[in-house]
């Protein structure tokens, strides 16, 4: 695999991924990885930073964005939160002028009630919904067929088309289906999390499959949830019968 290439894997990207596909990763994942966030890895952030410049210089870009440029500073964040507590304020007392006097203890109306028992459903997340069981044992066998090949070309080809499916037309199948192949490769193979760079690695299978799933979610914790429950499945599906697949050599 050339070192381009392997830049771009440990972004969870395709070779020729443009620089804002870049740019979206690398915050994505140098966020999750970061060592002063609580379980993150410095050996991981590391070889996140390294990729990322990697593909910077390559493309001749400048001014290569700082490590917590997303994150406000003190003294931005304090500036902030005055502005907000200032006009929670100013909200306030214009909802106690305005408002008419009523019993303390007089229930809400029904209609305002059912208002709001339907919002809470409306704003439930796609990712608590139930999985695909069904989808996510075939990706596991599909995965342990391959694998016991030791065809990794053809691992990598079907995770790429899976892939490909999923971003084209985002869907909780697609993304359980995805997911499921992907984690069960990497179980299969029982690859150094810390050293593989190829396709199953950590950082690239962690971060097309986050990529895929904030295509539906933008709440972090129910795309955790959703893929530890994925992650499960996989497992209980192997477990009757599966011993880890030594991995070949990295597809190109």
């Amino acid at each position: 695999m050339s070192a381009d290439a392997s830049a771009y894997a440990a972004l969870g990207l395709e070779p020729g991924a443009d620089s804002t596909a870049i740019e979206q990763a690398y915050k994505r994942l140098i966020k999750r990885h970061h060592p002063d966030r609580e379980g993150g890895d410095a050996a991981l952030a590391a070889d996140i930073n390294r990729a990322y410049e990697q593909l910077r210089a390559a493309r001749g870009l400048k001014d290569p964005l700082e490590l917590n440029e997303d994150w406000p500073s003190e003294t931005a964040a304090e500036g902030r939160w005055f502005m907000f507590t200032l006009l929670l304020a100013i909200v306030g007392i214009a909802i106690l002028l305005s408002q008419r006097p009523q019993s303390p203890l007089q229930p809400a109306p029904p209609a305002l009630l059912g208002r709001s028992e339907g919002a809470k459903r409306l704003s439930s997340d796609p990712m608590d919904q139930p999985l695909n069981v069904a989808a996510i044992a075939a990706a596991t066998r599909s995965a342990l067929h391959l694998s016991r090949a030791k065809d990794e070309m053809a691992l990598a080809n079907a995770s790429r088309d899976c892939h490909r499916r999923l971003r084209s037309a985002p869907s909780l199948l697609d993304l359980d289906r995805c997911a499921a192949f992907d984690d069960a490769v990497v179980q299969l193979q029982d690859r150094d999390p810390l050293r593989d760079q190829g396709p199953f690695g950590e950082l690239a299978v962690t971060g097309r499959i986050w990529s895929a799933a904030s295509a539906l979610s933008e709440d972090s914790v129910a795309i955790d949830g959703r893929l530890d429950r994925i992650r499960l499945q996989v497992e209980l599906t192997l477990a009757p019968a599966v011993q880890p697949v030594p991995p070949t050599s990295a597809a190109n």
